[in-house]
């Protein structure tokens, strides 16, 4: 008699590839609308093949423990609060197949994450048939490859509990956290907020995620611009023709400009300085470290300005399509034995790649980032050598995706980047200016990482004693800016420097705060805190401050890093991290009026009022209304959007509105002003605006999308209203348009009306 093996794997997409692979022929049986489960033959075997479709249960409360029927904090304390939820398609499914089976095979994704996807299967099928127990292998697969599958199906592992108890343990304490916090803080919101609904959501690793982007905004919003100076002197060549090279003065930036007169009266007419020290020296910058998830995101994020867990998603759809390995994994180091000759050797299938495959002369050493990490035995994200074709549904922003892991990948074998560097000293009048310079030598894995090359400046020669030619000294001066507002890239990089949540949770979790607004996308990568976001973040680190700092969190991801690799009991981390979240929670209960007060007096009662960060609604500014030319342009918030925008100060009389927008040096101001106003719309009484969209630039009403008058206009050359100027046939103003003429390469200017298209002269 065959033997009859139970498949399990995490999703059909999964499922699907591995059939294909395995069966020479097969047949498929329906369950329920849309679950499928192919059976064939492979190995003297029938395998009997079902997909899930990722978790298959749910922790929730039992009925005694819901809301409003018990204290919150009894849900931590009674270990029968907390019951799993099965899905009852899958539990019928699984039990069914489980008791005609002889062995039980868990395929699903290679990580911690898919062990305890797996263990959910494992439960199932071992409470209908316990002789499945002794009978479990696990499928551990880097990619889904022809040659990866079969290698995996042939080396089959034991099956160990270890990995999937520690995300098991992660998901209780956030479950207590997500109950008990949540229920305990929503009750005491709901006595002094008078909003139908509300729920003030709490989380393990939501809160100190939310804390770093509340505290830059923090900073962000205290932060002084103060004007600063630098000193510069331009060194002549020797021809005495042209500037060599500007050094800068050595204490540069300079706080007081009285420092900076009281210097360059000193020295300003200095026409010599003596070179005290000149070096040159070749440097070697060897090429990156392997990929792991966090390097990965955070690349894809900022080069193709899209969010985390949309990368993932891309990351995800390619290793399913078999184009790239494992994408989860906390790993930079590439195992032993790892086939990259023959990864390399596919590559070279894609024309784009042969020349530079062309330039590996080492294929045995990769950098890597010391040792293993974490306890999942994963290589690098990395390419599997398969070439993306037509025939499979995959997109451009795929295809982007695909290219980077791949280029990252060839340009681990390149040689070094190779620069030339040098530094001059020169002193002025007893004044120390310095400078340096770098060009590339041999571009090295830069040749196929070229978003990492390196900039170059311009090259210069000194020798030591030398009297240099100053042709002029001078200062200039510039505004600090603030540190820079979080993306994707830079947060998911800290949040895994702080060790706060996991490779697969960080997305996740940057999502539902965005989705719970407590944060929003400011522009197209930014974040920014909004009105709740600032106010949770501000009333917790008074009365509940250990949970908003990472603290609680990396203990939770140590201890059940000890359980992934067997340093722990499981049972003994979950009642140890039982204990410490009840005192947390107690800390919590004693601080319930000082919560109730702050809630009382704080942003959330007057969401109405307040603008995120505890900023006016109505902030005033001195612009000029540009509609009615009477009022002030205001600054105001809408609270559905939590975006801000400017209005008049003479609302409802004038009804002007306009998008802000962020100046150079880091103003907000209206995007239409009074320099962009044309003249009276002639269909309607609205006003006439200087508009841009994008690359298009085009007059339009104000009053659109009621009037949708519009005139379109050249969208090349610089722009200018003339004030003085009217149209003599419908007075309005005329425009004067500036170009660049493509075959002479002089400018061309041309005046007319943007209505009658009247021309005058230029």
């Amino acid at each position: 008699m065959v033997p009859r093996v139970l498949v399990i794997g995490e999703k059909p997409s999964q499922i699907k590839t591995i059939a294909n692979t395995l069966f020479t022929h097969s047949s498929t049986e329906k369950f329920a609308d849309r679950l499928y489960l192919r059976i064939g033959q492979w190995d003297n075997k029938e395998l009997i093949m079902i997909p899930l479709i990722g978790h298959i249960t749910t922790i929730d409360t039992a009925k005694e423990f819901g809301w409003n029927k018990c204290q919150p904090l009894a849900i931590v304390q009674n270990s029968n609060a907390l019951i799993l939820h099965t899905n009852q398609t899958f539990q019928r499914i699984i039990s069914r197949k489980a008791k005609v089976v002889d062995e039980l095979w868990l395929a699903t994704d290679p990580d911690s994450e898919g062990d305890n996807i797996a263990y959910e299967a494992y439960m199932i099928a071992i409470s209908a048939n316990p002789s499945l127990k002794q009978a479990t292998k696990r499928i551990w697969n880097s990619s889904l490859t022809k040659q990866e599958i079969l290698r995996a199906f042939r080396n089959l592992i034991p099956w160990e509990l270890y990995l999937a108890l520690a995300v098991q343990g992660r998901r209780m304490v956030d479950a207590w956290v997500g109950f008990a916090g949540t229920r305990q803080v929503t009750g005491t919101a709901r006595k002094v907020i008078k909003q139908r609904g509300v729920v003030l959501s709490v989380g393990r690793v939501q809160l100190p995620t939310l804390k770093l982007i509340v505290d830059r905004d923090r900073e962000r919003d205290e932060f002084q611009r103060k004007l600063k100076f630098n000193i510069l002197a331009d060194l002549l060549s020797d021809n005495r023709k042209e500037v060599l090279v500007t050094v800068k003065h050595d204490k540069s930036p300079f706080k007081e400009e009285k420092q900076v007169k009281q210097i360059l009266n000193e020295i300003g007419k200095a026409k010599t300085g003596t070179i005290t020290k000149f070096k040159t020296w070749k440097t070697k910058i060897p090429p990156p470290r392997p990929w792991n998830t966090t390097d990965a995101l955070a690349l894809l994020t900022k080069e193709l300005k899209i969010k985390a867990n949309a990368a993932m998603e891309l990351l995800t759809i390619l290793y399913e399509n078999g184009y790239i390995s494992y994408p989860r994994t906390e790993n930079r180091h590439f195992k032993d034995n790892f086939p990259h000759d023959e990864i390399l050797t596919k590559l070279e299938g894609y024309s784009n790649y042969r020349p530079l495959l062309k330039l590996i002369t080492n294929t045995s050493q990769v950098r890597s980032n010391g040792k293993k990490q974490g306890a999942e035995d994963h290589d690098p994200v990395h390419p599997t050598g398969e070439i993306p074709t037509e025939d499979k549904i995959i997109t451009k922003m795929h295809l982007k995706a695909w290219d980077y892991v791949s280029r990252h990948y060839i340009g681990m074998f390149l040689p070094d980047l190779i620069q030339t560097r040098g530094s001059v000293k020169v002193t002025i009048k007893e004044e120390p200016f310095s400078q340096k310079y770098q060009q590339t030598i041999d571009e090295g894995w830069t040749q196929v990482i070229t978003w990492k090359k390196p900039k170059e400046t311009k090259k210069f020669v000194f020798t030591e004693d030398q009297i240099a030619q100053v042709d002029k000294i001078r200062s200039e001066s510039f505004k600090t800016k603030p540190p820079a507002q979080w993306n994707d890239s830079t947060l998911i990089r800290q949040l895994e420097k702080l060790r706060i949540g996991t490779k697969s949770s960080r997305p996740e979790i940057i999502n539902k705060l965005e989705a719970r607004k407590y944060i929003v996308r400011c522009g197209k990568t930014f974040y920014e805190s909004t009105t709740r976001g600032h106010t949770i973040i501000q009333v917790f680190e008074k009365v509940w401050p250990d949970l908003v700092t990472p603290g609680f969190t990396r203990m939770v991801e140590a201890m059940m890093d000890e359980v992934a690799t067997k340093q722990a009991s499981y049972d003994t981390m979950l009642e140890t991290l039982r204990g410490h979240y009840i005192g947390l929670h107690e800390k919590l209960l004693s601080q319930l009026p000082r919560l109730q007060a702050l809630l009382q007096q704080d942003m959330l009662i007057r969401s109405e009022q307040k603008i995120a960060r505890g900023k006016r609604t109505t902030v005033p500014t001195q612009v000029l209304c540009p509609l009615c030319q009477q009022g002030k342009a205001i600054e105001r918030l809408n609270v559905k959007t939590n975006k801000k925008f400017f209005g008049c100060s003479r609302y409802p009389e004038c009804k002007w509105t306009a998008p802000s927008k962020k100046t150079r040096d880091g103003k907000i101001i209206p995007a239409q002003t009074a320099k962009d106003v044309v003249g009276p719309c002639p269909e309607c009484n609205g006003t006439l605006f200087l508009k841009r969209i994008k690359d298009y630039r085009f007059v339009g009403c104000s009053k659109y999308p009621t009037c949708q008058t519009s005139f379109f206009l050249p969208k090349r050359g610089r722009l200018t209203l003339l004030r003085k100027e009217e149209c003599p046939m419908c007075q309005r103003q005329m425009v004067s348009h500036v170009s660049r003429n493509e075959k002479t390469g002089e400018s061309e200017k041309k005046v007319f009306c943007v209505i009658c298209q009247n021309s005058g002269k230029g």
